[in-house]
């Protein structure tokens, strides 16, 4: 859409600076055209008769006589295997040249030429071209593009240096620095050594890339005021780095940690016990053995008595014994003397 917008502002200033109003007698003037030569293509592309979406975002790249002049992403702001906005030109000397389109290493079937064309699609010599051209033009590859690989830069050997270093006034770096760092744009591509006033170190970005490109030195985090520019396989001896005057870092005191404060114990406080009512005792109500009565009989002989509980178990045994018949034959003995003298009376 910018590109658009853009070539709308270009025809509307155009169009404007072609006409001028005489401010005397009101006569309108034609002036000369700004002419723009590009081409402004768009179209879908397909792979064997086919589209193709792994066709998408790969570089669709037009050329004249082999030189790049001009490229778009396909699918770029558009639909799948398509592409727009392929803009061509401005360029004179290669008007009327066949422009080829390639995607990696596979080019079209279609060609177009840089300028006007003719109803047939050739090149039209001589027709008018003012405004840049846009028409629709379908490429169709005759197999799947392989993507163009980047070229891999050449390795460079490494350069090698020694020399002396001067911190300020002093002719020797601080005991404490032994470490000389080399950066090319931010990069570390060397690291090396020093030992008082003298240093060594190698320098080994790895590709020709590098080659010609200024090599910053570091020692302490500070940077040397002399520079060097990187060529492979170099070897310098006798090179002086200067570097300003070194201060120490202030050493940051380490903090003492605080005590963990041991926090109080908090009372838990004991819950209100409440007494269990201890219930009391149901009294057992023993019943009183009733004594069995003895029955004394008339035909008891002389001397004898009778009685419904024999010495060795009943009510009023006491575990049986002698005692035992003893006491009952004490407590028997009245009725005994009633029932003898009634008796005799009788007789």
């Amino acid at each position: 859409m910018k590109k658009y917008t853009k070539l709308l502002f270009i025809f509307v200033i155009a169009l404007v600076l072609s006409f001028s109003i005489s401010s005397d007698d009101q006569i309108i003037e034609a002036q000369d055209i700004p002419e723009l030569h590009m081409l402004i293509l768009q179209g879908d592309v397909f792979v064997s008769g086919n589209t193709n979406a792994q066709l998408d975002g790969l570089e669709l790249t037009a050329k004249i006589d082999g030189n790049k002049v001009g490229s778009v992403n396909i699918a770029e702001g558009t639909s799948s295997s398509r592409y727009v906005a392929l803009e061509i030109g401005p360029e004179a000397s290669l008007e009327g040249k066949e422009i080829e389109f390639w995607i990696g290493n596979q080019k079209a079937n279609e060609t177009t030429p840089f300028g006007p064309r003719t109803p047939s699609g050739t090149y039209c010599k001589g027709c008018s071209w003012v405004l840049p051209l846009s028409f629709t033009l379908n490429l169709n590859f005759n197999s799947f593009p392989q993507p163009t690989p980047t070229p891999v830069p050449a390795t460079a050997p490494p350069a090698f240096i020694t020399g002396n270093v001067i911190f300020g006034s002093v002719l020797s770096a601080p005991d404490q620095l032994t470490e000389i760092k080399a950066f090319i744009n931010g990069e570390l591509v060397g690291l090396g050594t020093v030992k008082g006033p003298d240093f060594s170190i190698t320098i080994d970005p790895g590709t020709v890339e590098y080659e010609g490109k200024e090599v910053i030195f570091e020692i302490g985090g500070t940077q040397s005021k002399t520079n060097y520019i990187f060529s492979s396989d170099d070897f310098l001896t006798g090179y002086k780095l200067f570097f300003p005057e070194y201060i120490p870092p202030t050493p940051t005191a380490t903090p003492v940690p605080l005590a963990t404060t041991i926090p109080t114990p908090t009372a838990t406080p004991e819950p209100t016990r409440t007494p269990t009512p201890v219930p009391e005792p149901t009294p057992t109500y023993t019943p009183t053995p009733t004594p069995t009565p003895i029955v004394i009989t008339s035909s008891t002989n002389s001397g004898e008595l009778i009685s419904s509980e024999s010495s060795e178990g009943g009510c009023n045994s006491r575990g049986g014994g002698p005692a035992s018949v003893g006491l009952i034959l004490l407590s028997l003995a009245p009725a005994y003397i009633i029932n003898r003298s009634r008796k005799r009376k009788i007789s």
